[in-house]
């Protein structure tokens, strides 16, 4: 029982990696362009939290979910 615990954990750890290096290659990605948007800013316009915020937590919330929902996957075999 706690080696098929073992493959199974494994196999959902080694199933989530390449989504979890996608996620951070995208955070990347949204970093520069946040940074792009910081420095686009006229310097009279203030923005709230939530302009800030909704330019990372949409897409990480759908990252993290598909991350999460590929560690939980059940693999047939």
């Amino acid at each position: 029982m706690a080696n098929t615990l073992k493959t199974a954990v494994a196999g959902a750890a080694r199933d989530s990696v390449p989504f979890l290096v996608i996620m951070l290659i995208w955070v990347l990605v949204m970093l520069v362009i946040y940074g792009l948007f910081l420095l686009s800013i006229p310097s009279d316009l203030s923005y709230g939290p939530a302009i800030h915020g909704s330019v990372f937590v949409p897409p990480l919330v759908g990252f993290g979910g598909h991350v999460l929902r590929q560690a939980l996957k059940v693999r047939h075999t």
